[in-house]
């Protein structure tokens, strides 16, 4: 998997771009404080299974949570099929915020269709929690770069000589 093909490329950037956004402005040009909320509410849900991906320690439930969070949202940010001769795509059934959320969601369905939602993970530098698109052969990846990964070896090492 070390060249992802662009579809799941596309579908992964769109994702990790949304939940690693520190400002969720750019992506909601004129929202209002709800679309915000809500905005808020999807990227934490996300970021809970991106979590569990990662093998990362999570409250019981928050799994379930999340899950059932996105459900619900799903039903209110519907998607539409549309087929093609060459191609077919979910594209969202409205405009605005609305549209935004639908497309996400679709680029996730997207990428549990193709087999690689599991590969959408948070890094898991204690001091980093960055979504990231593992790209290893057999999905192992923890880090979203080599920099966190040797912090964190670093960290565990001084954790261990300080324990000695």
């Amino acid at each position: 998997m070390e060249n992802c093909p662009p579809a799941v490329c596309e579908a992964s950037d769109l994702v990790l771009s949304f939940v690693n956004a520190e400002s969720l402005d750019g992506w909601l040009d004129g929202a209002t404080p709800s679309d915000v909320a809500a905005a808020t509410e999807l990227r934490a849900s996300l970021a809970v299974l991106l979590r569990a991906h990662s093998g990362c320690a999570l409250d019981a439930g928050a799994v379930g949570a999340a899950e059932a969070h996105l459900r619900q949202v799903a039903t209110r940010y519907p998607l539409i099929p549309v087929v093609g001769a060459d191609a077919c795509a979910l594209v969202p059934a409205h405009d605005g915020a609305f549209g935004l959320f639908a497309r996400v969601l679709g680029a996730v369905t997207d990428l549990a269709y193709r087999g690689a939602w599991a590969r959408a993970k948070v890094c898991k530098n204690d001091t980093c929690h960055t979504g990231f698109f593992d790209k290893t052969r057999n999905t192992s990846g923890l880090y979203c770069s080599p920099a966190c990964s040797s912090q964190a070896s670093m960290r565990a090492y001084r954790n261990r000589r300080k324990a000695a």
